[in-house]
């Protein structure tokens, strides 16, 4: 009798498990999915505290020397060189953003930080009028301008508006008065409501920056700068609110 071969046994995956297969790798994906989207989410959060920060460093490294030289003379025992730090212009509220800033001082580097061409008979470069000033430009940058000449009348601008750093949703000032003349700050006021220009010891700056993208919940906040409250839209955007005071030294001459 020939031998009868019997087939091999056919094993297969039923419906069912089939859809628990599938429920599973769906389960999987999807955590997947969430850790990788969570992941990008804090890498976007980190880059933009990374950019708000880097903003106001260069917010502080390009006001610092402005108010620092600010009303300096090279001959204080001249009057006819003796000029007031803060300079006409400066005003609160210039815009619905925020206030301006204007500062006069002696310098023989012009607007560029490049030494002036013209010199004296001692083969030095003179000193001429520098005049700058900050406040934000339509686009949201801390902006500069600079002036610069031998005589007031006769500024020439060099830098219009030039806009440094961006994303500055608000731009706030006070200034730091010695009312009895001891070399201490005695009160913060708004410009123009100084009694002596000459007493006015420092600047204090306030700005409110802005990351690029939505990287959290759209809230509605309230941000204080200086004397002044600040909601801007809920939009998702990172912001913070930085505080600097900045010391007015050119009247040491």
């Amino acid at each position: 009798m020939s031998a009868q071969l019997k087939p091999a046994c056919q094993q297969g995956l039923t419906l069912l498990e089939l859809l628990v297969a599938m429920f599973l790798t769906s389960v999987l994906l999807l955590g997947l999915v969430k850790l990788v989207t969570a992941a990008s989410a804090a890498t976007r959060l980190q880059d933009n505290q990374a950019l708000l920060q880097d903003q106001a460093r260069v917010a502080l490294r390009l006001l610092t020397p402005a108010v620092s030289q600010a009303g300096y003379s090279p001959a204080p025992w001249n009057p006819a060189l003796l000029v007031e730090a803060i300079a006409g212009g400066t005003a609160d509220g210039v815009s619905s953003h925020g206030d301006r800033l204007v500062l006069r001082g002696w310098s023989d580097r012009n607007c560029f930080d490049n030494r002036n061409p013209e010199t004296g008979g001692d083969g030095k470069p003179l000193f001429y009028l520098r005049e700058q000033a900050f406040d934000l430009n339509s686009t949201g940058h801390l902006a500069r301008s600079c002036r610069y000449g031998p005589t007031e009348a006769s500024l020439v601008t060099q830098v219009s508006r030039q806009g440094l750093v961006p994303g500055v949703e608000s731009f706030q000032l006070l200034f730091g008065e010695d009312s009895d003349a001891d070399g201490n700050v005695d009160r913060w006021v708004r410009a123009g409501n100084w009694t002596d220009e000459k007493q006015l010891l420092g600047v204090r700056a306030g700005l409110l920056l802005a990351g690029l993208d939505p990287v959290t919940e759209p809230r509605s906040l309230t941000y204080q700068l200086l004397d002044t409250s600040r909601r801007p839209r809920a939009d998702g955007r990172l912001r913070q609110s930085f505080d600097m005071i900045l010391a007015i030294r050119g009247r040491n001459g």
